[in-house]
This record gives C-alpha cells, structure tokens and sequence, in this order.
C-alpha cells in the first residue's frame, strides 16, 4: 500500500448551522473512522523476511544464499527428488530449513 497522507483541517461544529452541516460532520466522523481502519490494516501487512519464510522462489534463494540463479535452477535440476524442493504448479520453491540442512553437509554446489 502507497503511503497517502491526509492533511484535515479540524473545525467545531458551530451553533447554528445549515441542514447540510450536521450530514457533513457525519460523513467527516465516518471518514476519520475509515482513516484509522486503513491505518491499522497497513500495519498489520507488514512483509515477511526472507528469513522467516517457509518457502523460498529461485530470486529470494539465490539473494539469500549468494548462489547465482542459473547455477541454482541447474542444482535443482538434478536434486528434483529431494526432500527441500517443492513444486507449486509450474512454480519450483525450496524449503528454506531443509535446504540450509542440505547444504550444511555440502562442500559445494
């Protein structure tokens, strides 16, 4: 979500005023409401860290572990089988924690 800043000027309701008014200041009430809902909604749709993800796609794997992303599709090429790889449709994921166990037994890629 773009961050938009809403600058409202705050008036009192005066003592006497035209029958518009009142659905007015209504509307304003109803609008601060919905303000403060979008601002928490925001808040709560903060991103996941790479590190904290279960699944990772080839770009967030290769960033993470410093392997290029040729030499990785190339790995899983030939690793199709094992137990980190994880084919959603026609999209390969890997297995953020099984990976790192892999590759900790690993001398190279």
């Amino acid at each position: 979500m773009n961050n938009i800043e809403l600058i409202q000027e705050i008036t009192y309701r005066p003592e006497k005023c035209p029958t518009m008014a009142p659905l007015a200041y209504g509307l304003i009430c109803e609008l601060n409401k919905k303000i403060a809902e979008a601002k928490d909604l925001a808040e709560a749709k903060k991103p996941v860290s790479v590190a904290e993800k279960y699944s990772l796609s080839i770009q967030e794997a290769a960033a993470y572990y410093g392997i290029g992303e040729k030499r990785l599709r190339s790995f899983l090429a030939r690793h199709w089988n094992e137990p980190f790889v994880l084919e959603i449709g026609t999209h390969v994921k890997i297995k953020r924690r099984l990976f790192e166990e892999y590759l900790d037994g690993m001398a190279s890629v």
